[in-house]
């Protein structure tokens, strides 16, 4: 690999590394559908997850996170 590739990966890194060191926020979810944070986890195991809606009762595995 050439120099420049080098140093663009190295750069690309450091990158990754101080995205990963910036503290997270506490994240929500949120209903795909009605756009509620009354989200919660219905199942899980063989099926993988699933979360429900408390609002509009959505089930299934779908669900967005808002981080605040």
């Amino acid at each position: 690999m050439s120099e420049d590739n080098n140093d663009d990966i190295e750069a690309l890194e450091k990158e990754i590394l101080e995205e990963l060191k910036r503290p997270q926020g506490r994240r929500i979810l949120v209903c795909p559908v009605c756009g509620s944070t009354g989200v919660t986890y219905y199942m899980g195991l063989k099926t993988g997850y699933q979360y429900q809606c408390k609002s509009c009762n959505y089930v299934g595995p779908l669900v967005l996170e808002k981080e605040c």
